[in-house]
């Protein structure tokens, strides 16, 4: 049971590449609730915890930044969209508007 090779399967094996090299991992909250859905879905594959979709193992592909459920399920992880973090220092801002 193969999974076809794309282009995209190219662009993101070298995403999770730079990924792993750079350790930009999601938070273990991410990674659990990416888990999750995986385990409830239709393509999870109980035999070495694949995707039959994109044939990724997932305890791998649920912890990088850049990762992308191939059914829309759950998308790349950008820290300000989902902490609430817009990586903006107000600190100095919070003076000047007494």
């Amino acid at each position: 049971m193969g999974v076809p090779v794309s282009i995209d399967t190219a662009k993101g094996l070298t995403k999770a590449s730079r990924d792993l090299f750079l350790r930009r991992f999601v938070p273990d909250e991410v990674k659990k609730a990416r888990m999750e859905t995986c385990r409830a879905c239709p393509s999870w594959s109980k035999q070495g915890n694949k995707c039959t979709e994109c044939g990724c193992q997932m305890k791998v592909k649920a912890k990088l930044t850049s990762s992308e459920c191939p059914l829309h399920k759950w998308d790349r992880y950008i820290p300000s969209l989902y902490l609430g973090n817009t990586g903006i220092d107000t600190s100095k801002h919070e003076k000047g508007t007494k």
